[in-house]
C-alpha cells in the first residue's frame, strides 16, 4: 500500500493493482510530461505533471465506484483504466502529437492500448538495463484478474473508435456485462467522468485561474447507474451546472489562451521543421519533455533559436487574428486548406516570411481548432441524463438553458492567428491583410 499526499485531495491509498501499477515504468515516465505542456510561461504554477493527475484520477475513479455501488472486480477494472488513461502520451501531450502522428508515429490513444494489452514499449533503447525485474501492464493486470482488453477498451471511452461494439463483441450474448462495461467506460471517459473532474480541479489549482472549481463531492454523491448510461440525480443539477460552466471557461482562460497558442506553435515549428536532423518519431514519442528540448538542441539553428526564445520567455507575437463571423466563406475554405494540410500551411507560411524579409518559420499561421472554422461548437459533450425525483430521466438541456449556451458557446474567440517576430507585427499583419484575408 502506498500512501499519496496530493495537493487537491489530500492523502489518500493506493492498493492492490494501483500499488503495482505505481512501479511501472510506464506510469513513472508521466512525472516528467507536464499536464499543460508549456503553460507555465503564462501561468508560472503550472509545473504539475500527467503522473499526479492520473493518481488524481484514479482516486476519483475510486470516489465515483464507491457512489455507484460497484463490486470489487468493477471497481478495479475502473482504478486501473482511470491511472492508466494517459501513458500513451509522449513529451509536451497534445502539442507535438499531431506531428509525431503525421510522421509515421501513433496517437496516444493508440499507444495507450498498445501499452495495456503488451503490444508497445515505452523504453528506448539502451534503457532495459535500467529498469531490473520490471512487470509489465498486461502481466499486472491479468495477475490481478483483470483483461487487458476491457481495460483498454474502457479507455477509448463511449464513441469514441467503437467502444460500444468492442465491448459488445467481448460480452457478446450477455446484455448486463455489456451495460457494466458500457457504464464503466462512461466513467473514464463520458461527460460526467473522473478524467474532467480531476483535470480542472489540477489545472485550476496550479494555473490560480479560479474558474475550475467544482462542488465534485456533491456531483459524485447524485451519481446513479441507469442501464449502460450514467445519470445524475435531480438534486446534483447545481453542481452539475458548475462543472460544465467551469470547464468552457478553463478552456478559454487556459486550454486555448492565446499567449498558450503561441508558444505550442514555435515548439511544434521547431520540431516540425527539423525533422530531417532529429531522431524518429517513434523514438521522439517515447522520449519525456526535457529530452525533447536536447534532441531540438542538437538539430537546426531555426530549433535552438526557438526553444532558446522559450527558455528565455522571447516570445513570438500575434499580429492578426479573425473571429469567424469575421470571415466569408470563400476565406474560410482557404483557411480550412491551411488548417488542415500541412504543406500547403508551411508553403504558406514561408511565402508570407519571404515576402515579410523573414527567414522560414518566423511566420506562422494557428489555428486554435478547425472546429470553429466549420462553425460547430467546441463544448459540444454537454447531454447528461438526469434522474428526476420522479423517476424519470431527462436531458440536462431539458432542465436549463445552460445546456444550449455551452454547447454553441465557441472557446477561443479567434479562428485564427498570424504570428511573427517582434518588431515585424505591422508588417506582418498588413501581409496577412492583403493575402490571407484579403
Amino acid at each position: 500500500m502506498k500512501v499519496i499526499n496530493d495537493a487537491i485531495h489530500g492523502q489518500f491509498r493506493l492498493d492492490g493493482i494501483r500499488a503495482d501499477l505505481l512501479g511501472t515504468p510506464e506510469i513513472n515516465k508521466l512525472s516528467h510530461i507536464k499536464q499543460l505542456g508549456l503553460a507555465h510561461l503564462i501561468f508560472p504554477g503550472a509545473h504539475h505533471t500527467r503522473f499526479e493527475h492520473s493518481l488524481g484520477v484514479s482516486h476519483v475513479a475510486s470516489m465515483m465506484a464507491d457512489s455507484l455501488g460497484l463490486d470489487e472486480h468493477e471497481t478495479a477494472t475502473v482504478q486501473a483504466a482511470a491511472m492508466l488513461h494517459d501513458v500513451g502520451h509522449g513529451p509536451y501531450s497534445h502539442t507535438l502529437e499531431h506531428i509525431l502522428h503525421e510522421r509515421g508515429g501513433m496517437d496516444h490513444m493508440s499507444i495507450t492500448e498498445g501499452i495495456i494489452l503488451g503490444e508497445y514499449d515505452v523504453l528506448r533503447e539502451g534503457e532495459e538495463s535500467s529498469v531490473p525485474d520490471r512487470q509489465r501492464v498486461p502481466d499486472i493486470l491479468e495477475r490481478h484478474e483483470l483483461d487487458p482488453k476491457e481495460v483498454a477498451g474502457l479507455i477509448r471511452g463511449p464513441g469514441a473508435g467503437g467502444t460500444e461494439r468492442s465491448l459488445m463483441a467481448w460480452t457478446e450474448g450477455r446484455e448486463d456485462f455489456v451495460d457494466r462495461d458500457l457504464t464503466l467506460a462512461h466513467l473514464v471517459h463520458g461527460p460526467v467522468d473522473c478524467d474532467q473532474i480531476d483535470y480542472l480541479l489540477r489545472d485550476s489549482h496550479f494555473t490560480g485561474v479560479k474558474h475550475g472549481i467544482v462542488d465534485y463531492r456533491r456531483l459524485i454523491m447524485c451519481l446513479e447507474r441507469h442501464g449502460g448510461d450514467i445519470t445524475v440525480e435531480e438534486g446534483g443539477l447545481p453542481a452539475l451546472e458548475g462543472m460544465m460552466m467551469a470547464r468552457a471557461l478553463m478552456y478559454s482562460a487556459v486550454y486555448f489562451h492565446r499567449v498558450t497558442r503561441v508558444t505550442e506553435v514555435m515548439l511544434s515549428r521547431a520540431v516540425e521543421r527539423s525533422s530531417d536532423q532529429m531522431p524518429d518519431s517513434v523514438d521522439l514519442q517515447r522520449r519525456v519533455d526535457a529530452e525533447i528540448w536536447e534532441a531540438l538542441g542538437n538539430s537546426s539553428d531555426y530549433a535552438r533559436d526557438m526553444i532558446r526564445r522559450l527558455k528565455y520567455r522571447q516570445l513570438l507575437k500575434v499580429c492578426a487574428s479573425r473571429r469567424r463571423e469575421e470571415l466569408s466563406e470563400e476565406q474560410v475554405e482557404q483557411l480550412f486548406e491551411l488548417a488542415t494540410n500541412a504543406d500547403s500551411r508551411r508553403q504558406f507560411e514561408d511565402d508570407m516570411a519571404h515576402r515579410a524579409g523573414l527567414p522560414p518559420g518566423y511566420v506562422a499561421v494557428d489555428f486554435p481548432d478547425t472546429k470553429l472554422l466549420l462553425a460547430e461548437p467546441r463544448m459540444s459533450q454537454v447531454d447528461v441524463r438526469i434522474m428526476g425525483d420522479d423517476g424519470r430521466t431527462r436531458w440536462f438541456r431539458e432542465h436549463t438553458p445552460i445546456a444550449e449556451a455551452l454547447r454553441t458557446r465557441q472557446v477561443s474567440q479567434s479562428a485564427v492567428y498570424v504570428i511573427t517576430l517582434p518588431g515585424h507585427e505591422s508588417t506582418v499583419a498588413q501581409l496577412a491583410e492583403r493575402h490571407l484575408f484579403g
